[in-house]
């Protein structure tokens, strides 16, 4: 079978000879291998049927008031706060529900799939209110990323009009 050559690890010496540079790149060649075999591992050996099975079984598992009514705690502002565990998507710090060896799902999707519907093409959930961890369904929508957008440069434009009148 023709493939890519596989990548060709350093010796330790040639590791401390190497340039920033040179370090970023072999950095870079670990990931591309390390997600090559991810794919041929987990996605490549698996039908579309049998991962589209696996999501159901766990969209199933995940998408019960009773298994996340434990997590939430209601606070007097409205906020539903939740208190089970946490896990950093992309450099930001969202609410995660497990489902145990399914893996898991973040929490305030789950909740805004509950309370409003599957979410439309190209959506995500975003909030209304600015507590970190609320997952309550008043607060949760589908939002896209133009909407998201606009709704940041407005927020920018007001925060300047204020920074001026201040000054």
């Amino acid at each position: 079978m023709a493939g890519r050559r596989k990548y060709k690890r350093p010796t330790r010496e040639q590791l401390r000879a190497m340039t920033p540079q040179e370090r970023l790149e072999h950095t870079r060649a670990l990931e591309r291998e390390r997600s090559a075999r991810y794919y041929r591992r987990h996605i490549a050996s698996t039908t579309k049927a049998e991962r589209r099975a696996r999501a159901e079984e766990l969209t199933t598992a995940l998408f019960d008031w009773s298994r996340l009514l434990p997590h939430i705690e209601r606070l007097p502002s409205g906020c539903w706060l939740w208190t089970g565990p946490f896990r950093s998507v992309f450099g930001d710090v969202r609410p995660w529900a497990r489902a145990g060896a399914l893996g898991g799902m973040r929490a305030d999707h789950i909740v805004c799939c509950l309370s409003r519907g599957r979410p439309p093409p190209k959506c995500f959930v975003s909030r209304t209110c600015a507590t970190v961890g609320c997952v309550s369904p008043t607060h949760l929508v589908w939002s896209n990323r133009a909407v998201e957008t606009a709704k940041n440069r407005r927020r920018h434009v007001e925060s300047e009009e204020l920074a001026g009148r201040v000054e």
